[in-house]
């Protein structure tokens, strides 16, 4: 079971200040999370090379570390990769974006282990330059996801905000397959279609960005709730959202399960070369206060999924 009390006193050790890309404190973060994966059981290793980019006309490059940290499957079809960035911007600490984010993960794969192991290999992302231009995730992405022929899908977790409910906002084209996982896994699913359509169409970037420039499956969650304390000094660990934490704790464990259990070919058909997907239609219905919580597919009814359950 997912603890968000664990999560949140592992946001309370990791965040001392800001920590952007390059410095001291990001290093010391890096060290820290890498010493968690690797006493959780995982493969860790140090993923170091230059990560490019650009924006308006201009190229930005620089070194990055990232952690990489797997944990073998039985009998793989592929790889479930659970992504999130260790630095900050340099006006604020980064509690929610993106500790909490590496936070839940860590916490999830503590609680995942408590159970039968996966089929499929689980690797762990911690990003570095995020916030600099997605230097990390390029780097990896470059060097490791787009010369793999194995099918990998990989949720990033994010945060604009300090609380509010883990939506998966963003998807890779052809999503059907990936709604339906996000429906059957997630014990509150959040987010509709429309966030997805309405992202394609914005400059706002994460991680997810270099994986779909890639051809390759993936889904972005985030809480963006109070978006005042995004990039200040307010998104401290005092500000952040144990039930926003126990969401996207919540997010990752089922994901992970779900993922690391299904054969992921269909999933990613730039790697395994079956047949593309389509996109789904889906939201959320709710009625009188008593959630009717449908990941509904008026296209393919079919594939709709409905949990029943109070609103908090």
């Amino acid at each position: 079971m997912f603890s968000a009390d664990r999560a949140m006193r592992t946001v309370d050790d990791l965040v001392d200040g800001p920590r952007p890309g390059g410095s001291q404190a990001a290093g010391a973060a890096r060290d820290a999370i890498a010493a968690r994966l690797s006493a959780a059981g995982l493969t860790t290793r140090l993923h170091s090379s230059t990560g490019i980019g650009g924006a308006d006309g201009r190229l930005t490059a620089a070194p990055v570390d990232n952690l990489v940290a797997t944990l073998p499957g039985t009998d793989p079809t592929g790889a479930v990769v659970l992504s999130a960035h260790y630095d900050s911007v340099a006006s604020g600490p980064g509690a929610a974006d993106d500790m909490a984010s590496v936070a839940a993960i860590l916490e999830a794969v503590r609680a995942m282990r408590e159970g039968p192991p996966l089929r499929n290999d689980l690797v762990v992302l911690i990003t570095d330059a995020e916030e600099v231009g997605l230097l990390g995730m390029q780097a990896w992405v470059r060097d490791e996801l787009s010369p793999s022929a194995r099918p990998t899908v990989t949720v990033n977790f994010e945060a604009r905000g300090v609380s509010g409910p883990s939506l998966m906002f963003r998807t890779s084209p052809g999503n059907a397959g990936l709604a339906r996982v996000f429906a059957d896994a997630v014990p509150h699913p959040t987010g509709d279609s429309s966030l997805v359509e309405m992202f394609r169409l914005l400059p706002n970037d994460t991680d997810l960005t270099r994986v779909i420039d890639a051809g390759r499956p993936g889904v972005d969650v985030a809480f963006v709730e109070q978006p005042v304390q995004y990039h200040t000094t307010g998104d401290a660990p005092e500000n952040l959202s144990a039930a926003s934490m126990q969401g996207h704790g919540e997010a990752a464990l089922g994901l992970a399960r779900a993922l690391g259990n299904q054969d992921l070919a269909p999933l990613d058909p730039a790697a395994s070369g079956a047949a593309p997907q389509g996109d789904a239609t889906y939201f959320r219905l709710a009625r009188e206060g008593l959630c009717n919580e449908r990941w509904f597919r008026p296209d393919t009814p079919d594939l709709s999924v409905r949990r029943d359950g109070h609103c908090e």
